[in-house]
């Protein structure tokens, strides 16, 4: 008689001890085709996660979170990258006008018999000689600062 009480008291806490670990186990909620809610503790394709009391599945969505702020963080670096060249590409389109621009100035100049500037009335006034050669190295110089010091070899 002495072993159905020992043997009701294992059976009990056995059954005790599996309900715990029922209540442990991950919930999942599905939608089948029909559009019924099923709950089950099995994970299946497009199921999702109601309950679980492991840690884990907590840090998943955390690190979920992370991946996808660094991935904003990636396609942001990326934009600001993208955006930097394409500023350097337009800077060096701009000083390569302005280089073009100073090499056909000073050529012009350096070409030229006689240079004049346009006075207030429109006539055109000519510069001495002297006038002149200071106006090609003004026109050396600008062409020098916009191209580099390289423009002399380029220029020949």
């Amino acid at each position: 008689m002495r072993r159905f009480p020992l043997i009701t008291v294992l059976l009990c806490f056995g059954l005790v001890l599996g309900m715990g670990m029922v209540s442990r186990a991950d919930v999942w909620k599905i939608v089948d085709s029909k559009g019924e809610v099923q709950y089950t503790d099995r994970w299946e394709p497009g199921a999702e996660l109601i309950k679980s009391d492991h840690p884990r599945a907590n840090s998943a969505s955390d690190d979920a979170k992370k991946q996808q702020d660094a991935n904003d963080k990636v396609a942001s670096d990326l934009a600001k990258q993208a955006a930097t060249q394409a500023v350097q590409k337009d800077l060096q389109a701009v000083h390569a006008d302005q280089c073009k621009k100073a090499q056909e100035r000073y050529q012009k100049e350096i070409d030229a018999r006689r240079i004049y500037k346009e006075g207030a009335d429109g006539q055109r006034q000519f510069l001495s000689d002297a006038e002149a050669d200071q106006e090609r190295v003004q026109a050396r110089s600008d062409m020098d600062e916009a191209c580099g010091s390289s423009s002399s070899s380029s220029s020949s």
